[in-house]
C-alpha cells in the first residue's frame, strides 16, 4: 500500500470527538536524528516517517485550553516523533507528554491511551520571545525562542506540523486517534536556549541540532475515538 500523501487539511472527518481543544502559543521545536534511535520506542505495526533521507524527533510547548467533555486551562511540553503504519497512515508518536492539570493527565491516559505524566510546566511570554520549561520527578527541559515573521509552509513544515493523527499502545495493542483542525499559521523563529536535563535523555536523545524552530499563535483542535492500527 502507498505512503499517505501529506496535506494540510484533515484527509477525514472526527464525527465523534472525546475531546475539543484549543492550542495557544505554540512553540514547534523539531531535528533530525538517525531512524534506529526511535525504532525501538515505536508502536507494534510502525516504522519511522522520514524526511531528506532521515527521522526526525521534536519538542513542543503549548498553552492548553479543553472545552469538551470538562473545561480546562493548563501549559504542555511534549516529546514527538513520526511513523508510518502498515498501511501507509502518517501519524505522530509521543514519547513523553507532560502537563501542568493532574485531572486532564488521568483523562487523556484513560480514553486517550497517551503517555501523559503530571508535571511542572511553565510559560512565559514577552513581545518577541516565547520560552517552556518543565519539571517532572527531578528531570525536566526548558527552551526560549524569539518569534519573527510568518512564512509559507516548506515542505519540512508540512511534514513536521500536517499530522492528522496519533499512534500508541494500549496494553499491548497499537491504537490511533484521529485529529482534525485547521491549517497550521506557522511564524519562523530563533531557538535562542534550549536546555535537556534529562528528558530527552530518558529515550536516549540528543538535544536539537540544525532545528526547524516555527511559532503558532492558536489552532482548534478535535480529537476522535481511539481505534486499533
Amino acid at each position: 500500500m502507498g505512503l499517505e500523501p501529506i496535506t494540510l487539511a484533515a484527509p477525514h472527518q472526527v464525527r465523534w470527538s472525546f475531546t475539543c481543544q484549543v492550542w495557544r502559543d505554540v512553540v514547534f521545536v523539531h531535528w533530525p536524528c538517525a531512524a534506529r534511535e526511535i525504532e525501538a520506542v515505536l508502536p507494534p505495526r510502525t516504522r519511522p516517517d522520514v524526511f531528506d533521507g532521515t527521522a526526525w524527533v521534536g519538542v513542543v510547548g503549548l498553552g492548553m485550553v479543553v472545552t469538551s467533555p470538562l473545561r480546562m486551562r493548563f501549559t504542555e511540553v511534549n516529546v514527538r516523533t513520526f511513523a508510518v503504519d502498515e498501511h501507509g497512515r502518517r501519524g505522530l508518536v509521543f514519547l513523553s507528554l507532560a502537563a501542568s492539570h493532574p485531572a486532564f493527565v488521568r483523562l487523556a491516559r484513560a480514553v486517550g491511551h497517551l503517555p501523559y505524566r503530571s508535571a511542572a510546566v511553565e510559560c512565559s511570554t514577552t513581545a518577541t520571545e516565547t520560552a517552556y520549561r518543565v519539571e517532572r520527578s527531578g528531570i525536566g527541559l526548558s527552551m526560549r525562542i524569539r518569534r519573527r515573521e510568518r512564512v509559507a509552509p516548506t515542505s519540512a513544515d508540512r511534514f513536521l506540523t500536517a499530522r492528522w493523527r496519533m499512534f500508541s499502545t494500549w496494553h499491548r495493542w497499537p491504537v490511533e486517534v484521529p485529529v482534525v483542525h485547521e491549517p497550521w499559521a506557522l511564524d519562523s523563529a530563533e531557538l535562542l536556549e534550549f536546555t535537556d536535563a534529562g528528558l530527552l535523555g530518558e529515550f536516549g536523545l540528543a538535544p536539537p541540532a540544525r532545528p526547524v524552530v516555527r511559532f503558532a499563535s492558536r489552532v482548534d483542535a478535535r480529537f476522535g475515538r481511539p481505534a486499533p492500527v
